[in-house]
């Protein structure tokens, strides 16, 4: 997969050409866990990636966060939380549905569930990491689930 995504800082390379892997963080909504509690943590789990942004640039992680919004409000949102990457407004869902990543219903609206993906330079998908059942260690996860590919990688030569 290569496509050019509509983000809060403009047209963006997915994945990244100038990383070894890209990350993209789905989330349902910013702020949905005020409405429906048991969506609740994308805050979290996209200010996660942003105070384990050191860990990813050394693991040469491009990130991008997604959710099913709009990029207008999405921009605002970044910036508020001071979040350093860009954020994807997949309103229709298409970038989700082309990568697998899980659906949830909240009302009459259909959003991502909470989820990564890993990509590497060539576009081809590694990972997908869902349930992520802590917010907090979305970040984490990813970073780990980097790791254990590299292992893999470097078992491999």
């Amino acid at each position: 997969m290569h496509i050019t995504a509509l983000t809060t800082e403009g047209p963006t390379a997915v994945p990244s050409p100038g990383h070894r892997w890209t990350a993209l963080f789905f989330i349902t909504e910013p702020g949905i866990g005020e409405v429906l509690p048991e969506l609740a943590g994308c805050t979290t789990g996209l200010c996660s990636v942003r105070d384990d942004a050191a860990r990813l640039a050394r693991a040469d992680v491009r990130v991008l966060g997604v959710s099913a919004h709009a990029p207008g409000h999405l921009a605002a949102f970044a910036a508020e939380r001071e979040l350093g990457y860009p954020l994807v407004g997949d309103g229709e869902l298409t970038l989700g549905r082309a990568l697998g990543v899980p659906e949830v219903t909240a009302g009459d609206r259909t959003l991502f569930a909470r989820a990564a993906v890993i990509l590497d330079r060539a576009g081809t998908v590694r990972a997908v990491l869902h349930p992520v059942p802590e917010p907090g260690r979305h970040a984490e996860l990813v970073l780990e689930k980097i790791a254990e590919l590299e292992a893999d990688e470097s078992d491999r030569a």
